[in-house]
């Protein structure tokens, strides 16, 4: 059998077919867990419905299927607050929206149950309409094995039992195993696509904001001007349920004021969801002065990003974002894995972590916080201040054969 580094594939024999008993599409009662090549056109379903930083670290592993499939439709279902960078996506044919917050705001009436429950059935209903061949669960939840099983779909592939959660291996009929737990996200999601065949290489899949994205941007930085460089995007903030990721405003604040005073930085605090208040608290702490972004789509969020030089954070979807939109990151690690979690490998980033035994670890009731607690502005500061001189030379760099050239042609001309 033809080896691939990154997954370690067991062809071994699997009882398959638990679902039969519900009316959609039937599989063989025996699988073989081994690598597969899809139909050249090919009718594909990506399930990665969120969150932010998952879906973007799905990007490679679609630009490899992309690149193996050229001929292939591909569609990718997406809860909406994500929903925007899915269809900034090239190598995607067709979006298909969960209207994850709709829904939730019905179902907590018992008055729109019978409206939520016919807007449920209409939509899968739908799904099961486009007649999908393959699916490819790489989000490894309850919620989306039902999707993959209820698409009608005859291949459904994802991640074999330890490598997803909520039973999620029983929707799905083939198995792909990424050998180790601690597996890098983006190797893990491309172990599913190498199973197809595809590269088992990660390549490169740069996101790139639309036009509409650019406008608001391009008046916000009109705004702001003069900026001196390094301009730096400090992005402090991370979803609600996810406070024990969030380094402490006090230290932003320090590190900000070190970043103007020492690098001639400027600074922009950016924000997403329920993240102003924070913000706010760091330039209002901050001795010297800063911007706050203006409010922002995913994809706006990116073409800021896009003109920015440096980008410092914690370990959130923002951070990935950035990554992908090509801007050096130094990121903050506390109780997140930062194997599991780490930056694009294509990226140029720096991490700033205490080695700790307790970390990396999923306790979101901590209190001591030692992994945030032993982190200092001066920590961060010194990581950034050496990413932005190794910037400055690389661009050096760049423009040498340039400037020689222009030499040269002057001396010839004299």
């Amino acid at each position: 059998m033809k080896e691939f580094p990154l997954t370690s594939v067991l062809s071994r024999l699997k009882p398959s077919g638990l679902f039969d008993d519900v009316n959609l599409v039937r599989t063989p009662h025996l699988i073989y867990d081994a690598p597969m090549r899809l139909s050249e056109r090919e009718k594909i379903l990506i399930i990665r419905l969120g969150s932010v930083g998952d879906v973007v670290r799905t990007l490679p592993a679609i630009s490899a299927l992309r690149d193996c499939y050229p001929d292939a439709r591909i569609d990718w279902v997406v809860q909406d607050l994500s929903e925007e960078i899915v269809r900034s996506l090239g190598e995607i044919d067709s979006v298909i929206v969960l209207p994850r917050k709709r829904w939730t705001k019905m179902a907590r009436s018992p008055l729109s149950w019978p409206r939520l429950l016919k807007e449920v059935v209409s939509w899968l209903s739908r799904l099961r309409g486009q007649r999908y061949q393959t699916t490819l669960d790489f989000h490894g939840i309850l919620k989306s094995g039902l999707i993959s099983r209820l698409s009608g779909a005859a291949t459904r592939i994802g991640f074999k039992k330890g490598f997803c959660k909520e039973m999620n291996y029983l929707f799905n009929n083939h198995h792909v195993d990424p050998g180790d737990p601690r597996l890098n996200r983006m190797a893990k999601n491309l172990c599913m696509v190498t199973w197809l065949s595809c590269t088992d290489s990660l390549p490169k899949a740069w996101l790139t904001p639309l036009e509409k994205s650019s406008e608001k941007i391009k008046k916000f930085w009109r705004r702001i001007q003069p900026v001196s460089h390094p301009v730096i995007a400090i992005q402090p903030s991370s979803s609600q349920d996810t406070d024990f990721k969030r380094w402490f405003p006090e230290r932003y604040a320090k590190l900000c004021d070190m970043l103007v005073e020492k690098l001639g930085a400027t600074i922009i605090l950016t924000w997403g969801p329920g993240g102003e208040e924070a913000v706010n608290k760091i330039r209002g702490i901050m001795s010297l002065p800063a911007h706050i972004a203006c409010p922002t789509t995913l994809m706006e969020l990116s073409a800021l990003f896009r003109k920015c030089d440096l980008y410092v954070g914690g370990d959130t979807g923002p951070m990935h974002l950035a990554c992908f939109s090509e801007l050096p990151a130094v990121v903050i690690y506390g109780p997140t894995d930062p194997l599991v979690n780490a930056p694009y490998p294509h990226s140029r980033h720096r991490i700033v972590r205490v080695d700790l035994p307790c970390s990396p670890c999923r306790d979101k009731t901590c209190q001591r916080l030692d992994c945030m607690k032993q982190i200092t502005p001066g920590m961060v500061f010194d990581e950034t201040a050496s990413l932005w001189h190794e910037i400055m030379e690389s661009r050096a760099v760049e423009k040498a054969p340039f400037q020689t050239k222009i030499s040269e042609t002057q001396v010839a001309r004299s």
